[in-house]
């Protein structure tokens, strides 16, 4: 055995209520027991040296970095977010810990929170409420790979949560109702939301005392009471947690950290503040395939599972995203940038889409009859594909994704879901649900990836049947560039270049605020956005000056703030292209008309904002008006008629949707024949409707979903031809 000195600063963050104190001391008494047993376990004989120190006291003198070898901060009950003055300069300490001294650092509960903070992660309070007794963790690739399992179960006694990953750390894992459970940065920084180091008799007596002071009711106190005695793995996170200082025990099987030269990591940039949110190494090509033999595997079975079975799954997992939709809403501004009083809307569509495929699904996996005939049975069955690579957005994730994944599900196959790197916790999430309403092990697995290299060979791969394919038209091209010599149906949902006709007869103001939300909402980021308007030049002027009166009430901000209605653009990169696009079109003797607007002209210093923008005098030269821009832009063209509105519509490479704006509905109605569009809109625009085939045409788009023909894509045809008798 190894017999080494080990140095540890117990900060302690509160203290114990009474009847925790009276059995096991402070809480630097009952880590100092802990500490002791975690070593026991992982066979280390150390000389162990703890120094207590109460923080929240004012006269707290802190340990030198030269006293101790690992600092371990304690749960407590105080607020994180806080700024009281020892929080304040426990937050320093922390920092000081990590970027000066080097030091690793462990945090309990508080004590994760105080470090994310430190590392410039926002904390606060959970909108989903509080998590209190055994609760199982789904663990991130990273979380399996440190503790050996795919779950790990500990005491939850806290109401704050991290909202977002620190630059430099990796997610260990997520509850249903908190996406970060833990941050690792190898042999830097190991802590987790949990507590390790409760028993059944400690969270008794907290519940108990919560509850008498009406902190909790009778159902979370009954809840709680009812999960203390489960078990739990504080003993396990413990032989990691404890091992973190000793540098010299080769004990552990620890993933290294990301490296900008790996081939496929995962590292999310949060476009409001562009810090890290999220880290993953990404899959390799071999573990992918690892990944889809299992889900080939679980084909066999879950092939044969009831449709009733399956449609219960699908219902109770609605059930939980549509309970969970505020924290959603939360990690879904964060990750992608929609202002936050848009984003539980997604969910809500997300789950109002559900329900309509759970409608149609009898009537449209039901075997079709063949003609009769005296003596033979002719009918189809529709067969399961098998399994399904889904390659979905970051824009809309939960609208997108639904698409597919119900009508994969519902048809009896097992899917791959590869999330946007963008928005990877929802994918996270997604898996944790649908586990939890009942999904077979394996019926549903996650592929992280982020390189474009690595997804060309795993579309390659040949236990994958189907892929279903959302993004960019070049993204799309590649797909089927990497699958040409495998005969596997490739269904893509890809980008486009809106256009709208505004007639002379339209009501103006009406129309003009219902085109800026269908060009600048979400900040333009929507396959269907509106990015080209044709407006009849009896009517320009006045159109021109409506969207500008309209665009002066817009506010342009951090997406956290529920005041703001334009969010960032996701990247950098993002951003320079659709500057590159304004600024050729003004290089073209395009004009902006964009109205004077404090929050367009006071930016973020942080972030990717780009303030929406008007365009007029654009033409058909302008790369804006033939490309898809996907930002807030607003081009206006003045055309003289119907006839020239209709072909300036129509030239373009993508074809997903248009819209004609007039009161004469008839009209507008022998127009809208006219135009190459997968869905044509008079009066509205940037509305996929889930009763009608959401398709786009020319480089929009190959195969459809939603509507009548959502599951088509999702089975085979199997012919049954059955003569009754060998006479």
């Amino acid at each position: 055995m190894l017999s080494q000195r080990l140095r540890v600063a117990v900060l302690e963050c509160d203290t114990p209520i009474d009847p925790i104190q009276s059995n096991y001391g402070t809480y630097g008494d009952v880590f100092e027991n802990h500490i002791k047993e975690g070593l026991a376990r992982i066979g280390v004989k150390a000389k162990l040296e703890l120094a207590k120190i109460d923080v929240v006291q004012p006269s707290a003198e802190y340990p030198k970095p030269e006293d101790f070898d690992v600092v371990l901060l304690t749960g407590s009950k105080h607020d994180s977010y806080r700024d009281d003055p020892w929080i304040l300069t426990l937050v320093q300490f922390v920092q000081d810990c990590y970027l000066v001294h080097h030091k690793p650092i462990v945090g309990i509960c508080f004590g994760h929170q105080v470090i994310a903070r430190a590392l410039g992660a926002r904390v606060g309070p959970n909108v989903s409420g509080w998590e209190v007794a055994v609760e199982p963790i789904a663990l991130t690739h990273c979380g399996r790979s440190l503790f050996g399992k795919n779950d790990l179960a500990l005491h939850m006694m806290h109401r704050d949560i991290v909202y977002e990953v620190p630059p430099g750390c990796v997610n260990l894992g997520s509850t249903a109702i908190c996406g970060i459970q833990g941050l690792y940065v190898p042999k830097r920084i190991l802590c987790v939301q949990g507590h390790p180091e409760y028993n059944a008799f400690m969270v008794s007596e907290l519940l108990k005392l919560r509850r008498e002071r009406g902190v909790f009711d009778e159902t979370m106190y009954a809840d709680g009471m009812a999960r203390v005695e489960n078990e739990h793995d504080g003993l396990v996170f413990s032989e990691t947690m404890y091992a973190l200082p000793l540098i010299s025990l080769p004990l552990l099987h620890i993933p290294p950290p990301l490296h900008p030269n790996m081939s496929n990591p995962i590292r999310t940039l949060s476009p409001s503040t562009n810090k890290v949110i999220f880290e993953h190494p990404g899959v390799s090509v071999e573990e992918a395939r690892k990944i889809a033999q299992a889900s080939q595997d679980a084909f066999r079975t879950y092939k044969q599972t009831p449709l009733s079975q399956r449609k219960e799954i699908i219902l109770k997992a609605l059930d939980l995203i549509e309970a969970n939709k505020e924290t959603l809403a939360e990690e879904l501004t964060t990750q992608m940038g929609r202002p936050i009083a848009f984003s539980a809307k997604e969910i809500e569509t997300f789950r109002k889409r559900g329900d309509y495929l759970l409608s149609i699904t009898d009537d449209c996996l039901k075997p079709l009859p063949g003609s009769p005939e005296a003596g033979f049975r002719r009918f189809l069955k529709k067969a399961p594909v098998g399994p399904t690579l889904i390659i979905t957005a970051w824009n809309f994730p939960y609208l997108v994704t639904i698409n597919a994944l119900l009508p994969a599900l519902l048809a009896g196959n097992t899917v791959l879901l590869r999330p946007s790197p963008q928005t990877p916790i929802f994918g996270e999430r997604l898996l944790t649900y649908f586990t939890e309403a009942g999904l077979p092990p394996n019926v549903l697995q996650l592929i992280h990836c982020g390189s474009p290299d690595i997804l060309d060979e795993i579309v390659q791969l040949p236990q994958i049947q189907l892929i279903s394919f959302t993004g960019s038209t070049a993204g799309g091209v590649r797909i089927r560039e990497a699958t040409a010599r495998r005969i596997v149906p490739v269904n893509l949902e890809l980008g486009g270049n809106d256009p709208a006709y505004v007639r002379p007869d339209a009501d103006i103001p009406y129309v003009a605020a219902q085109l800026v939300d269908g060009a600048v909402f979400n900040s333009g980021q929507s396959c269907c956005a509106v990015e080209r308007v044709y407006v009849h030049a009896d009517v320009h002027d006045q159109f021109v000056e409506e969207v500008q009166k309209e665009l002066t009430g817009y506010k342009l901000g951090s997406p956290h703030d529920k005041s703001t209605t334009t969010g960032p653009v996701v990247s950098q990169a993002s951003l320079k292209n659709i500057q590159s696009q304004i600024a050729d079109a003004l290089s073209k003797g395009a004009v902006n008309a964009t109205p004077s607007n404090p929050t367009f002209e006071n930016t973020p210093a942080d972030g990717n904002y780009l303030s929406p923008t008007v365009l007029t005098n654009v033409t058909h030269d302008m790369v804006v008006m033939k490309d898809e821009t996907f930002g807030p832009v607003m081009p206006i063209m003045k055309v003289a008629s119907d006839e020239e509105a209709i072909s300036l519509m129509n030239d373009s490479d993508y074809g997903l949707t248009a819209s004609i704006w007039t009161k004469d509905i008839q009209k507008g109605e022998e127009l809208i024949e006219e135009l190459e569009a997968g869905t044509v809109y008079i009066n509205r625009c940037d509305y996929p409707s889930p009763d009608l085939a959401w398709i786009g045409w020319k480089n929009s788009g190959l195969g459809c979903t939603l509507g009548p023909a959502a599951f088509e894509a999702f089975y085979k045809l199997k012919s049954f031809h059955i003569k009754e008798a060998q006479a």
